[in-house]
């Protein structure tokens, strides 16, 4: 018999906020890439909890994926950006299928992209690449993340678990 499995990679504590809703909706614990369990047989499906990571994965996360074999897998993410654009969208699908692998067998069973807050460290240096300008379009971005996940995110997250893997 198979038990869910949560697997956060939080930096600011947005997306760890994301995999407790999930855990609470499948019933089970959530660990980090570095608490992974050695023997990964017992669990499944797998839910991926991540922040979009300079456009990719978590290191952490990247590490361990390999590891997945024949699991149903779910992602969940954070961003600092509007989650509801076609570019987010197409990032999203295209980052959680290369994670994924379908070469070992897993199949990505459904995905979830919501605003979380931005880093402040990560949001000046990204700053500093922009040669310290600061558009209002981004300072307005910035802002709008910083009461995200919310209330009805976490809901969101909730709700998508068990339409996908039920009770």
């Amino acid at each position: 018999m198979t038990q869910p499995l949560v697997v956060v990679s939080s930096g600011t504590g947005n997306t760890r906020i994301i995999a407790h809703a999930v855990a609470d909706a499948a019933g089970t614990h959530i660990v980090t890439p570095a608490e992974l369990p050695e023997d990964l047989s017992q669990y499944n499906p797998v839910c991926l909890c991540f922040w979009c990571a300079g456009g990719d994965l978590p290191p952490d996360l990247k590490a361990v994926m390999p590891r997945f074999k024949d699991k149903k897998i779910a992602c969940f993410c954070t961003m600092g950006s509007d989650p509801g654009t076609g570019h987010a969208k197409a990032w999203m699908r295209m980052i959680c299928e290369a994670a994924v692998g379908t070469d070992r067998g897993n199949t990505l069973e459904a995905t979830f992209l919501c605003r979380g807050r931005i880093d402040e460290k990560r949001f000046a240096h990204m700053t500093e690449l922009g040669e310290g300008e600061m558009i209002k379009e981004r300072e307005a971005r910035r802002t709008l993340s910083e009461t995200h996940p919310d209330r009805l995110d976490v809901l969101n997250a909730q709700e998508l678990y068990l339409k996908t893997f039920g009770a």
